[in-house]
């Protein structure tokens, strides 16, 4: 088929080599799983699983009301903050979840609401917010560039904590990523405006406390 082309346009055809053509269907074949991972990260949340798999709060708790407060903390067990296992992860099939030490120097990885997405991917600024008493943050790397993050934060009063998801969500909005599920806690998907980056938010509270969990894939390409 080359031969009779070249001889019809006078143009010499060069056909991608074979393993060339297997690593791009191999690179499609990766996308795609990690496409159906994301997915099943957004279901896992919209479905009420709570922040990831072992932390399922209390019946009837959410911010907003009294309730939330009652029951034990959900975020903590024997006073020490659990965070997910990478194996727990929605997605572990498909993603390979592995756990990353925050960087030291980038203080957008470990900073307090309302700042969201990783990388910069929603932008760097969110206005002045008030600081929590304590923040735990764990960080988790999946195939192809696929990130999640996890924040636990505990505020002054309950008032403070109820702000930061006001202020998160808020954040969100302008980010471009819309909320599917839930109020006032609940989880967002879209993608960031600014950089094309594909998010999934799940955010629940508890009194005082905020638990954010964020998963980050780059954007999306039709080119190969």
């Amino acid at each position: 088929m080359a031969d009779i082309e070249e001889l019809l346009t006078d143009t010499p055809v060069r056909l991608a080599p074979a393993a060339a053509i297997r690593a791009r269907g191999d690179r499609r074949r990766n996308r795609r799983r990690t496409a159906v991972a994301v997915v099943a990260v957004a279901a896992a949340g919209a479905m009420g699983f709570g922040v990831w798999a072992g932390l399922v709060l209390p019946e009837g708790s959410g911010g907003g009301t009294e309730v939330a407060s009652a029951g034990p903390n959900p975020f903590m067990s024997d006073g020490v903050v659990q965070n997910p296992d990478p194996s727990e992860l929605p997605g572990n099939e498909a993603l390979h979840w592995k756990s990353v030490d925050p960087a030291t120097d980038d203080p957008v990885e470990t900073a307090p609401l309302p700042q969201v997405g990783l990388d910069s991917a929603c932008g760097p600024g969110f206005g002045e917010a008030e600081k929590p008493e304590q923040q735990f943050t764990s960080l988790y790397k999946g195939e192809n560039n696929v990130r999640a993050r996890y924040r636990v934060s505990q505020y002054a009063t309950r008032a403070a904590a109820d702000r930061a998801v006001k202020d998160l969500d808020t954040a969100l909005a302008d980010c471009g990523v819309e909320r599917t599920g839930g109020e006032p806690d609940g989880t967002y998907t879209g993608a960031a405006r600014s950089t094309a980056a594909q998010l999934v938010v799940t955010v629940r509270s508890w009194g005082t406390w905020v638990a954010v969990q964020e998963t980050q894939a780059p954007p999306a390409r039709l080119d190969d």
